[in-house]
């Protein structure tokens, strides 16, 4: 699967950054996919989980609130809360 760029930043750091093959957020209108050569689209995060597919395995993570941006095929999710569960 193609991968694009992805970095998730939280106001206490970088949680990650690289690349990654898929990522799935809760948007304040429903959960949402991103691939690679998605549309340019800003749009908020509501509360809930999110998963990043990175080498064909699926990492999962409490996301609340804050932004999902993806300008010329580079995605930067900044949620106010991401914490990996695993």
């Amino acid at each position: 699967m193609t991968s694009f760029p992805l970095k998730i930043v939280t106001p206490d750091g970088v949680c990650f950054d690289g690349q990654a093959e898929s990522v799935t957020v809760k948007t304040i209108n429903g959960y949402m996919g991103i691939l690679a050569g998605h549309i340019d689209i800003t749009t908020a995060l509501a509360g809930g989980e999110a998963r990043v597919v990175v080498d064909g395995k699926t990492r999962r993570a409490d996301c609340q609130r804050g932004m999902l941006s993806v300008q010329n095929g580079e995605v930067a999710l900044l949620p106010a809360i991401f914490r990996w569960t695993e």
